[in-house]
């Protein structure tokens, strides 16, 4: 934990100086000093504020990560006019601040929209009767997300009238003030089953206390663990899988699903499983932090199809950290199976 956060203090503080020194030069001991300045502020807050929940604790939690967004994309502004600055393209210095807030700007209305409900069909002839299914992942519910915005998304869906709600992972952040959250999930219907699977951040939560709120909102467990509803072989994996449980899975003449958080799994189980869902990557959730995410995972958004079976990754019913998303949406999924 301490060389993590050593290494992210030196990061932050190469961003901010950058940025500083980018867009107003450092010609005076004022500017020289102003980025540390303000790096040394930033880390002091984000430390002593993390298990804060007194007054203002939301605004407070919002308005940290925030400054987190909008320095990441200053950063990537910044070196963009320094290598137009190399290739002989002059720009005024400041134009690299008004571009990262123009972006910014767009990326916080879009993150602080009701998540879109993105519709899916899946034929097979394994599927006997036609259902529906629902996804919703990465939902980090906490001093970010309100009850209210939860309880706007969840009125979506229902809409929908979904026979199964699957969790793909990382659905509370914390662990106290949770019950206005678990009382709007456990109002939830669906009729063949709510399911839930363990991501990273249960683990860093605790994963007994996350896995106590999953059974008061009426979720069940499926972390290395199989159930069947509804003519449907639903698997699960938790975020640090049994990989037993993995090796054990079997092609099944009924369609089978597998929760796995993660996708990093999909090439190894596809030719068991009919269709996989996960999460985790947000899709990269500020762009262009994708090509990154893209570095270290091989499917991070959307439909992949291989040998007959399915991945599908959510980007995110929500987001994490920064409440930003450029280029990329808030999303609970619907997916239609239907006879093929």
């Amino acid at each position: 934990m301490i060389v993590f956060f050593l290494v992210f203090t030196f990061i932050i503080t190469g961003m901010h100086c950058v940025c500083f020194w980018q867009s107003f030069g450092y010609n005076t001991l004022l500017l020289k000093l102003l980025p540390l300045c303000v790096s040394l502020v930033f880390m002091i807050l984000i430390s002593t504020t993390r298990n804060y929940y007194g007054f203002g604790a939301s605004y407070i939690n919002i308005l940290i990560h925030s400054w987190l967004g909008f320095i990441f994309l200053w950063f990537c502004v910044s070196m963009l006019f320094l290598f137009l600055k190399l290739c002989r393209l002059n720009l005024p210095q400041y134009f690299s601040l008004i571009t990262a807030a123009i972006l910014s700007i767009f990326a916080f209305w879009t993150a602080f929209k009701t998540p879109h409900i993105k519709e899916i069909e899946i034929k097979n002839p394994k599927i006997k009767q036609a259902l529906i299914i629902a996804q919703i992942s990465d939902t980090h519910l906490g001093k970010d997300i309100s009850p209210e915005r939860l309880k706007k998304a969840l009125q979506k869906l229902a809409v929908y009238k979904p026979d199964f709600i699957f969790f793909t992972g990382d659905i509370f952040e914390e662990t106290q003030n949770m019950q206005p959250y678990i009382n709007l999930i456990k109002d939830l219907k669906a009729p063949c089953g709510k399911y839930v699977v363990s991501g990273n951040h249960e683990y860093y939560g605790g994963l007994a206390e996350n896995k106590k709120l999953f059974k008061q909102a009426g979720l069940i467990d499926l972390d290395n663990k199989t159930a069947e509803s509804c003519n449907l072989i639903i698997n699960g994996v938790s975020d640090i899988p049994d990989k037993n449980f993995l090796d054990k899975l079997e092609k099944q003449e009924k369609f089978s699903l597998l929760l796995s958080h993660q996708p990093k799994y999909f090439d190894e189980v596809f030719p068991k499983i009919d269709l996989m869902l996960s999460g985790h990557t947000h899709a990269g959730q500020i762009w262009p932090f994708n090509y990154f995410v893209a570095l270290r995972y091989k499917y991070i958004n959307g439909l992949y199809r291989k040998g007959g079976s399915n991945l599908y990754v959510n980007p995110g019913t929500f987001y994490w950290g920064p409440p930003m998303r450029l280029f990329t949406n808030n999303e609970i999924t619907v997916f239609k199976l239907n006879e093929n």
